[in-house]
Formats: structure tokens, C-alpha cells, sequence
């Protein structure tokens, strides 16, 4: 004699359900973290061109609030509160020929909740251009 089928033994119905529930946590998160990752990278590159024109603006004789202005503008997304600007060497040591460093440096805080334990709440991130005065 046969011994008989338990039903519930081989009823898969919420088994597509379940493994859901146990993957989908993992994939938000990782989604989250390639959007964290885009706009550190988009802050990243705009901090590096408006460093770079700092720099232009430096070569040509410019004086340090003028580089900061030409900072500060060359990036209208990020905060001016947040973005360090630091000009060497000092301007009356600034002659032709001479190498003149725009540093910047720029605070992003962590937009999404989810990685803020896991990161932490706050990056840095910095570019530095070096040109020789005109």
C-alpha cells in the first residue's frame, strides 16, 4: 500500500512570496546606494570644473575673493556654506611664472536614510588645480 501524499507537503504557493520578502530588502538597498553613489560622483565633477576655473582665474592675476566668487559660481549646486576654497601661495608672494594650487574641498551630507548608518551621515570630498601664472 502507498502511503498517502501530504498535501501542505507540496503546496508551493507563497514560496515565490517568501523568497521576495527575503531579497527584496537587499536589492532597495543596493539600489540606494547606486543613487548615493551618482550624486557624489555629480558633486564630485562639479567641485573638480569650478576648481579648475578657480585656478584660470588665479593664473590670470586674480585676487582670492574673485577666485572664490569664480568657485562659487562655477557650482551652483553645491552649497557655498559647504565649500572651502584654499588659494597658495599667499597673493603677495604671487609672481609670473609661478605655480599657484586652488584647492576645494566639500562637505556632502548623506541623502538617503538608509545608508546613513552604514556610511555615516557626512562625506568629504576634495579636487585640487595647479597653472602657472600668466
Amino acid at each position: 500500500m502507498r502511503a498517502r501524499r501530504r498535501p501542505w507537503l507540496s503546496d508551493r504557493k507563497g514560496q515565490a512570496a517568501v523568497e521576495l520578502a527575503l531579497i527584496l530588502p537587499v536589492l532597495v538597498l543596493l539600489l540606494l546606494g547606486m543613487l548615493q553613489v551618482g550624486i557624489v560622483l555629480q558633486d564630485y565633477l562639479q567641485l573638480q570644473q569650478a576648481v579648475e576655473q578657480g585656478a584660470r582665474a588665479a593664473s590670470l592675476g586674480a585676487a582670492d575673493a574673485t577666485i572664490q566668487q569664480t568657485v562659487d559660481s562655477a557650482a551652483p549646486s553645491l552649497s557655498p556654506s559647504a565649500l572651502t576654497v584654499t588659494v597658495s601661495p599667499a597673493a603677495a608672494e604671487r609672481q609670473s611664472g609661478t605655480e599657484i594650487t586652488v584647492q576645494g574641498s566639500y562637505g556632502i551630507s548623506i541623502s538617503i536614510p538608509l545608508l546613513t548608518p552604514l556610511i555615516g551621515g557626512q562625506l568629504e570630498i576634495s579636487s585640487q588645480s595647479v597653472m602657472r601664472m600668466e
